[in-house]
């Protein structure tokens, strides 16, 4: 199985890490390729650098998809950026971490809470769940005060702020937690070992929906 993750901002600092990070989620057929754009904001953290990268994402999607043959395309972003007109477009399956992550906390628990980064994330979850009709599941959304940048800067730190936005969406009455951002990807299983609740990992949620689907469709190249 192949499948093609989009980084869906102007750097390529991150495509290393993601493809290890991917891979380590990945089963063993799976073959992980990452890219990133060509221009574009360093990430998605409010609608305006969300706008700027959208038709950039789906050209990026069609230019690839057209030359190699991809089971499967993940975009690399928790806001779902472009899913749905990349879906419209061409029949290779596609999965955006959040809704890949909604979908398997909805059949953990009964309740969810969203811990993401940026003070500025939350709204943008808000409409997401609305769009994905999860607003009588989702009873808590909550962002870390870091950038997406900043995650690896302090890991420490990262870790403190999260579980303290964690304790609180517990305290909201969610009883499974979806990191709402790949940046977070591997901090589930740090956390894990200070909460009762599940802790899903948003790259993990996609690439095994992402397999999953694959399979489900009647196999994948070998």
């Amino acid at each position: 199985m192949r499948i093609l993750v989009i980084n869906p901002v102007g750097t390529d600092r991150w495509n290393e890490s993601d493809r290890e990070i991917y891979g380590r989620f990945a089963s063993k057929h799976t073959v992980i390729d990452v890219v990133s754009l060509e221009e574009g904001p360093e990430s998605i953290e409010n609608r305006i650098a969300e706008t700027k990268v959208l038709p950039l994402i789906v050209k990026k999607a069609l230019e690839l998809h057209s030359k190699h043959e991809y089971d499967g395309i993940i975009v690399n972003c928790c806001l779902d950026p472009a899913v749905d007109v990349i879906r419209s477009a061409i029949k290779t399956p596609t999965v955006g971490p959040c809704q890949a992550s909604l979908a398997l906390a909805s059949v953990i628990g009964k309740k969810i809470g969203i811990v993401t980064v940026s003070k500025t994330a939350p709204p943008l979850f808000e409409e997401l769940v609305l769009k994905y009709r999860m607003e009588n599941r989702v009873v808590s959304i909550r962002g870390i005060d870091l950038s997406v940048p900043e995650i690896d800067t302090d890991r420490a730190k990262t870790i403190a702020l999260l579980r303290e936005e964690i304790n609180n969406a517990i305290k909201d009455g969610a009883d499974v937690i979806v990191l709402g951002c790949t940046g977070l990807a591997g901090f589930a299983e740090e956390l894990r070992e200070f909460f009762d609740v599940s802790i899903l990992d948003p790259v993990a949620c996609a690439v095994k929906i992402m397999e999953d689907i694959v399979e489900l469709r009647g196999g994948y190249r070998e």
